[in-house]
């Protein structure tokens, strides 16, 4: 049995060092919980069967550039699904089936070349997937347009449309990274026109022109942008709940930035700094309006007796259909 896992790792090592330009001997160490000694045999035993490992001091191990079992081509197109596949699979609920695509996904990357491995490499931190992901949503086709222009540096133009609805401007853009959240997907860019950066839905982009000209300037990756605009930006919410069925908002509070509560009498304050869409808020927020309700801001009040008209309308548009078909 011992020999068998020994012969396992001594595989997956192999498919390990295809799949990367150069492999840290700390990575292995941690990854197969083993001893350095270990690992050192281990590479031994592949170049005593021919494997060609060769040592970067201060960086790690590689097989040489052309060696590779067995060869196989794949399209620029082809190397950005597989990065974009393996992100969206880390967040998949099953272990099992997360272990298995990322033994897949070794063997496929095993079979890159150099230049195609580094670029998988530079599109890492281009692409943030924060949330669970179901393989039927929407994936924008001009991801890996934007993906690509990220990592070459290049301007983009966009025509955007923004929630209002207002006419599509122009914007000339540099692109840094993209994310999901709360259902949608975002363009994380530096902005010329508001000479700041901007998050952009990919889905009110209307027009996408990548220039050939060049930007200079080296942006944060997409995760450290996120993180800070989030860490800065909230939107601080005050709401009022009958204090009979306070309890119920307790149950996702949490996701919503939630801070304190005072209880008056009957009612219970409740203190948010909402660092998601106002919007997510607004709309969990409808499920208690019978027991509840906004005191700040404003808007959000305003906001929920929008939706709550529109819902009225709707509602009353089926009845009619209803009855008429009956």
């Amino acid at each position: 049995m011992e020999n068998i896992k020994k012969f396992e790792r001594i595989v997956h090592i192999f498919f390990l060092l295809q799949s990367r330009s150069v492999l840290p001997i700390e990575e292995l160490i941690e990854k197969f919980q083993v001893t350095k000694r270990t690992i050192y045999r281990d590479l031994s035993m592949l170049e005593r069967v021919g494997i060609p490992v060769v040592h970067s001091h201060g960086s790690g191990y590689s097989i040489v550039d052309g060696f590779r079992l067995p060869p196989a081509r794949f399209t620029e197109g082809e190397v950005l699904s597989v990065m974009i596949a393996e992100k969206i699979m880390r967040n998949h609920e099953t272990e099992s089936v997360r272990r298995n695509f990322e033994h897949v996904l070794t063997k496929i990357k095993g079979s890159f070349h150099s230049h195609q491995k580094n670029e998988i490499l530079h599109l890492q931190d281009k692409l943030l997937i924060k949330e669970k992901f179901d393989v039927k949503d929407y994936v924008p086709n001009i991801m890996d347009t934007l993906l690509k222009s990220s990592v070459n540096k290049k301007l983009a133009k966009i025509l955007y449309k923004n929630a209002k609805g207002d006419k599509p401007n122009l914007r000339t853009i540099e692109p840094i990274g993209i994310f999901n959240e709360n259902g949608n997907w975002y363009l994380l860019a530096y902005c010329h026109s508001r000479s700041d950066y901007r998050n952009f839905r990919l889905d009110r982009i209307q027009k996408l022109d990548i220039l050939e000209k060049h930007f200079e300037k080296d942006h944060p990756s997409v995760n450290e942008l996120n993180e800070f605009y989030h860490s800065q930006y909230f939107t601080e919410i005050i709401v009022s709940v009958d204090k009979k069925y306070a309890h119920f908002l307790s149950f996702e509070r949490d996701n919503f930035g939630y801070v304190k509560e005072i209880i008056t009498g009957e009612t219970v304050l409740m203190y948010f700094n909402c660092k998601s869409h106002p919007t997510s808020f607004v709309r969990w927020f409808l499920r208690f309006i019978d027991v509840g309700e906004i005191i700040e801001p404003i808007h959000l009040k305003e906001e929920l007796l929008v939706i709550l008209k529109a819902g009225m309308v709707r509602m009353a548009s089926c009845s009619t259909t209803i009855i008429s078909t009956i």
